[in-house]
């Protein structure tokens, strides 16, 4: 008898424990049934023979265990169950406790936290109205910044089988930090007014620096670390320096405008040949007219009539009235406009990628580093030769080691200079490599299309054209507009 219940299977046993640990009360056909997740249990009773009587509560939760039940009964359907001889179907006698997760603490930001983009309104001619650019986010003294939402504990479940199930890990945030802002409990309060703007986490309110009305000599040079905003014109001769943005609302004459951000003219400016509009970032107004600009980024304008305007990323000129008309314009990464030129075939050239300048600038250096490579290899072999012949230990050996070590230094120097050159140079080249120039519209007659250091005049009355560079020799294809990509 010992070795054949050795030999049962854990089924087999179960099977038995069913059928005789209850005696005359357990019919085979009585069951309890776990829930594939484990956080219910099910019991199904047959009913009993008329001589074995209903079955206690005592025996239904030993049922229950005996299938490894454990916890979360629910005891007053088991007595119902026990009272009322409820028989053949299932009924929900044990329920596990579902993990209540915790929550991560977390800031309310009362303000938009992003870094703001310059989203101009399109109209509906396709134009675009810099007039309705923000470039700031302005908060007042006392103002409410933000407030922190402190972490919330969890709570731990358990299945009917008494297995705990714990709760996720909470985390709670660093307090934030910045310049010009105070925390009073959980909230974060502006201390001055001027513009606010969050970077890596810390907030800052920086200081702004308004003008009202119109700038002209009178009102001498503007010169301010942060931002700038004029709510009218700028008059002749005036000098705006701005350490970030700078934002004109009103029209700008021949004045010089620099800024180490973006700079908005919300209307444009008409430069007489004098203007001049420098950007770290980029540069959009309603027109540039006779004026010299430069932006390390973009520019987009609504159109560029005989001005030279120059931009490290791309030219857009926006709208089915928007023109290139006479100067220059030069883009690295490719121009898009509507109309290059006009019927009156004015003179205007087009430039897209990098300049024939830059690239005569790269092989002239490739030349000088190889020259300099040959003279300093040279230097270091007649270095090296005094040296095992040991007349460095006389005076006049001596003397040649050192003017041969000063010249190898001014060597290395000099080669470390023409390296930085090379690198520079080949970033922009490759920087506008295989870039575009396009016209939605016409492309006149006396334009001028330059691409990657190749040039040829258009034969005027071209529609909706893409011009590149393919084997020195500028083509037109269909018109494809320029991918979108970051600044």
């Amino acid at each position: 008898m010992e070795e054949e219940i050795l030999t049962l299977t854990r089924e087999q046993l179960a099977e038995l424990k069913k059928r005789f640990l209850h005696g005359s009360m357990i019919r085979e056909k009585s069951y309890v049934r776990i829930s594939d997740d484990r956080m219910e249990a099910w019991l199904y009773l047959a009913e009993p023979s008329e001589t074995g009587g209903r079955y206690r509560v005592d025996e239904l939760l030993e049922m229950l265990r005996a299938e490894g039940v454990t916890t979360g009964y629910l005891m007053p359907r088991l007595i119902a169950m026990s009272k009322k001889g409820v028989y053949q179907r299932e009924i929900l006698v044990a329920k596990g406790k579902e993990v209540v997760e915790g929550k991560d603490g977390y800031y309310e930001y009362f303000f938009t936290p992003d870094e703001i983009v310059a989203a101009p309104a399109i109209r509906e001619d396709g134009s675009v109205d810099y007039s309705s650019m923000s470039m700031l986010q302005s908060v007042k003294v006392g103002e409410e910044l933000a407030e922190y939402h402190p972490a919330v504990g969890g709570e731990d479940g358990y299945d009917v089988e008494g297995n705990v199930l714990k709760s996720g890990v909470i985390r709670e945030l660093q307090p934030l930090r910045g310049l010009s802002i105070e925390r009073r409990g959980n909230i974060y309060y502006a201390k001055v007014a001027g513009k606010i703007e969050m970077k890596n986490g810390n907030i800052d309110i920086r200081t702004v620096h308004e003008v009202s009305g119109d700038v002209d000599l009178s009102t001498g040079r503007i010169e301010f670390f942060g931002d700038v905003t004029i709510s009218g014109n700028v008059g002749a001769g005036v000098v705006i320096r701005a350490g970030r943005n700078l934002v004109v609302e009103g029209t700008i004459e021949s004045a010089e405008l620099f800024a180490g951000g973006d700079i908005v003219l919300k209307r444009g400016i008409q430069g007489n040949m004098k203007g001049k509009v420098r950007s770290r970032g980029s540069i959009y107004a309603n027109f540039l007219e006779q004026c010299d600009v430069n932006a390390e980024i973009n520019v987009e304008a609504n159109y560029i009539l005989n001005a030279n305007v120059k931009a490290g990323g791309r030219i857009i000129v926006s709208g089915k009235r928007g023109s290139i008309i006479g100067g220059k314009v030069s883009a690295l990464q490719g121009i898009e406009a509507y109309h290059l030129g006009n019927p009156a075939e004015v003179k205007t050239i087009v430039h897209a990628g990098y300049e024939k300048e830059i690239y005569d600038r790269y092989t002239r250096c490739i030349e000088r580093e190889k020259d300099l490579e040959e003279k300093l290899q040279d230097v270091l072999s007649r270095m090296e030769e005094l040296i095992k012949r040991k007349q460095f230990q006389g005076e006049a050996a001596g003397g040649s080691l050192v003017l041969l070590n000063g010249k190898k230094d001014e060597y290395f120097k000099q080669l470390d200079e023409v390296r930085e050159e090379i690198e520079r140079c080949s970033l922009r080249i490759e920087k506008g490599r295989g870039t575009r120039i396009n016209a939605e519209g016409t492309t006149y007659k006396g334009v001028i299309l330059s691409i990657e250091g190749y040039s040829k005049p258009a034969p005027g009355g071209i529609q909706y054209a893409t011009y590149r560079c393919i084997g020195g020799e500028i083509v037109s294809e269909d018109y494809r507009r320029l991918a979108v990509t970051g600044s």
